[in-house]
């Protein structure tokens, strides 16, 4: 194999990806104008599409550098929109966006995308590895610019980027290394922020009242009553 036939079997790869995930979504579209309720369905096409180009393409990376050609960078996607801040044992990672609805398929580009800004920082600031060497707490704290944005808590995607926090920063991911928060907040932008903390720390930011986002009259006007018998 030489460069050209390896940049041809990558085109080839990328068409056929393309086709079968369009055929798909069409199908989803063609059933009597309903493609409203099949949102979730077709976002998981998209993602599924997203990782076979990604994995099509980091095989051709593999092949050109067997072949003595070294692309200048790993085909990765670069992460200049999450900031991370570290300051001892207080973690701090902000994204510039909600993080997506769990698909059934993977969300590779959150996974690598999030995995790629920890590197780039950790090359940059020593830290003992793991930093985080007793139980700690996550706490995922999702910002919205309006209530009527809100999700429910099974609605948005962390098992990917607990697992790329567990790498990084734990011995595992497990509920004998860390303890789980989520918090849906009201903010001036739609971000998320997840905080890494110890124990002691995820006490006080407990008790420090900062966990009660919302403002009295504001839940009562937008989810339904309880039902109740007359």
């Amino acid at each position: 194999m030489d460069v050209k036939t390896c940049m041809d079997s990558l085109h080839k790869k990328l068409r056929r990806h393309l086709s079968y995930r369009n055929g798909k979504i069409a199908g989803l579209f063609d059933q009597n104008g309903k493609a409203y309720d099949r949102l979730a369905e077709i976002s998981r096409h998209i993602e599924l599409l997203t990782a076979d180009l990604r994995a099509a393409l980091i095989d051709c990376h593999n092949e050109l550098q067997a072949l003595g050609y070294r692309p200048p960078e790993f085909p990765m996607p670069d992460a200049p929109d999450i900031d991370v801040r570290i300051n001892g044992k207080d973690v701090r990672i902000i994204a510039d966006g909600i993080m997506p609805f769990p698909l059934k398929g993977g969300v590779c580009y959150l996974h690598e995308k999030l995995d790629a800004a920890l590197r780039i920082h950790l090359r940059e600031d020593t830290l003992p590895r793991p930093l985080f060497d007793e139980r700690c707490a996550v706490v995922f704290i999702h910002r919205y610019t309006g209530f009527r944005h809100l999700r429910d808590y099974d609605n948005v995607e962390r098992r990917c980027v607990t697992n790329v926090i567990a790498r990084h920063f734990m011995r595992d991911d497990s509920p004998a290394c860390h303890i789980s928060m989520d918090l849906l907040a009201p903010g001036k932008s739609s971000h998320t922020e997840v905080r890494i903390m110890t124990i002691p720390a995820f006490r006080e930011f407990v008790m420090s009242g900062k966990t009660d986002f919302t403002t009295e009259g504001t839940v009562s006007k937008n989810v339904p009553k309880p039902y109740q018998k007359t």
